[in-house]
């Protein structure tokens, strides 16, 4: 049974996925999320600036608006950016690195693993490994597939790169750790709610996600308060941190840290711990892991 510092019954976590899209952005053939109906198949001008301008968002306004709402509360996150990012904006990636965040990664643009081949996965990992060695000066701490959508080769993939963490394991709410011989990754999930539900056509008000955030870390803590202690992440996406949502993040904040019994942890904070305490949380092999993956 999973176990926290100083008996805490909760360990919550802000994850921050700063992204790179691709290329076919705002058209017909793109993959990325978006908060309208793309663009017509036949449209004479097939790209929707709309969806190119709303994903620039972030550089522009977004992430300095988190971090100085990170540095008001004195919270650590845990970033997962592309590595493209890095090298695009490496003043903001180094302020996000100087202010304690944790510097995880997701590969070097937000392309999906499931439409690579082994060559191209691996070749956009090592790209991203280098990027972030080359403008923070270390490797990326954790990794996360964009979409979470993980291939066979992934997990191999984050193993021989030297990931501390990855986040693509959204099966339960307590990490686990995978060995490999003589390797271990401290695996985890990602986030059960993130500001995405608020984001596409459809969704839910800023408000409607505030009350599940809040609902979903009270059955989490009342579960560790009766022995059984949880992991709770929250997604934030800086191309959508206009101030609406901000405002309700603040609010889950008050609500969060409010309570004594919450460890607001890094994800490498929380694998140096699962690390130092192999005995409370579960752990399975890498071979076991694959398994999972049906033969296509």
């Amino acid at each position: 049974m999973a176990r926290w510092p100083d008996g805490k019954s909760i360990a919550f976590g802000l994850i921050i996925p700063w992204e790179v899209w691709p290329s076919d952005i705002g058209t017909p053939k793109s993959h990325q999320r978006a908060a309208q109906r793309p663009v017509p198949s036949d449209a004479l001008y097939p790209r929707d600036m709309w969806a190119v301008f709303d994903h620039e968002y972030a550089e522009a306004q977004g992430l300095r608006r988190i971090l100085s709402m990170f540095a008001d509360y004195n919270v650590r996150t845990s970033f997962v950016a592309n590595g493209k990012r890095v090298e695009l904006n490496p003043d903001l990636a180094r302020e996000a690195a100087a202010a304690g965040h944790d510097m995880g990664s997701e590969n070097y643009e937000h392309a999906y693993p499931i439409m690579m081949s082994l060559e191209e996965e691996r070749a956009s990992l090592e790209h991203t490994v280098s990027a972030f060695k080359s403008i923070l000066g270390s490797a990326p701490t954790g990794y996360i597939s964009p979409g979470h959508r993980p291939t066979p080769n992934t997990v191999p993939l984050v193993f021989d790169l030297g990931y501390s963490w990855h986040a693509d394991f959204q099966g339960d709410d307590v990490p686990f750790r995978m060995q490999d011989g003589d390797r271990d990754l401290v695996c985890m999930p990602y986030a059960h709610v993130s500001d995405y539900q608020s984001y596409s056509a459809g969704g839910r008000t800023p408000r409607d996600l505030l009350q599940m955030a809040i609902d979903e870390f009270d059955v989490l803590r009342k579960e560790g308060l009766r022995g059984s202690p949880k992991m709770m992440g929250f997604a934030i996406h800086p191309f959508i941190c206009h101030g609406f949502r901000t405002r309700i993040l603040e609010l889950m904040l008050d609500h969060i840290l409010a309570c004594p019994d919450v460890w607001v942890a890094t994800r490498s904070e929380i694998a140096d711990w699962v690390r130092q305490n192999p005995k409370d949380f579960a752990t399975v092999t890498k071979d076991q892991v694959l398994s999972m993956f049906p033969a296509t």
